[in-house]
């Protein structure tokens, strides 16, 4: 796939799944410094940050590296089991 492919596919793909744009992208990506709103630090692999949303309302909450992305999904985004985690972590 040409450059210019994954581009068009990547636009598509903000609009079509999180109902942004690329300049909002970036505008997200400014807001944070460029690294991720949760472990604060830029992405390590040549990906772009992910784009975090709720699964339940679509609403975008930020934007992730693959690591914290891929925590928060096998959570399932449940509370309890992220607090219990941390409670295990820090007994």
């Amino acid at each position: 796939m040409s450059i210019t492919a994954k581009r068009r596919a990547w636009k598509y793909r903000l609009k079509k799944l999180y109902g942004i744009t690329p300049e909002i992208y970036r505008e997200m990506l400014t807001k944070q410094n460029y690294v991720c709103a949760i472990c604060d630090e830029p992405e390590l692999t040549q990906k772009n940050l992910a784009v975090d949303h709720c699964h339940r309302s679509g609403k975008v909450r930020g934007l992730l590296c693959q690591r914290c992305n891929t925590l928060l999904g096998l959570a399932e985004d449940n509370l309890g089991i992220l607090r219990n985690a941390m409670t295990y972590l820090t007994s």
